[in-house]
């Protein structure tokens, strides 16, 4: 388990398969510092021009704002003493070879520790693998860039208008 465990790390750039449970609500464990459910919203945009090629940017997930019809439950952090989450979602490119997941909470500046894990529906994300912004916009923000997704592949988020249960550990 732990070899297959280290095999993950590094081939997947700190993105982590979370192990498979049982059990339904109430967050499974003791070890769980935060959950939160996010109905999924998405949101697309048009990248390129100005002589680049065109593809379609697009982002699914609990968006800044609400937009796309987005929400999360209940939107505040247990780790940070009840910030907001401004933002937990996936963003990837048809034609620029670039995705991520990204975490913002707002009342900046909060430390890059806490908590190890964040896991989005079944995969997980390790703190120490995101670029961390201290204070970016007033938000502490967290990014896992997982590479050339081009497709939403590697999108952690179920379907638009479902939820994801997202758990901090």
């Amino acid at each position: 388990m732990a070899l297959s465990h280290v095999m993950n790390l590094v081939s997947n750039s700190g993105l982590v398969g979370a192990a498979g449970g049982s059990g339904s609500g109430g967050g499974g464990g003791g070890g769980n510092l935060d959950s939160q459910t996010v109905t999924v919203g998405t949101t697309s945009s048009i990248s390129g021009g100005s002589g680049a090629p065109s593809g379609t940017s697009v982002k699914t997930g609990f968006l800044l704002s609400g937009a796309g019809s987005s929400s999360i439950s209940d939107g505040t952090s247990n780790i940070y003493s009840g910030a907001s989450i401004v933002q937990l979602n996936y963003s990837w490119d048809t034609t620029y070879p670039i995705s991520a997941l990204f975490l913002s909470i707002a009342s900046a500046p909060h430390a890059n520790s806490g908590w190890t894990t964040l896991t989005v529906g079944s995969v997980a994300y390790l703190r120490t693998n995101a670029i961390y912004g201290a204070n970016s916009g007033g938000n502490s923000s967290w990014s896992w860039f997982a590479g050339s997704d081009n497709t939403g592949a590697a999108n952690p988020f179920s379907g638009t208008g479902t939820t994801t249960t997202c758990v901090f550990t």
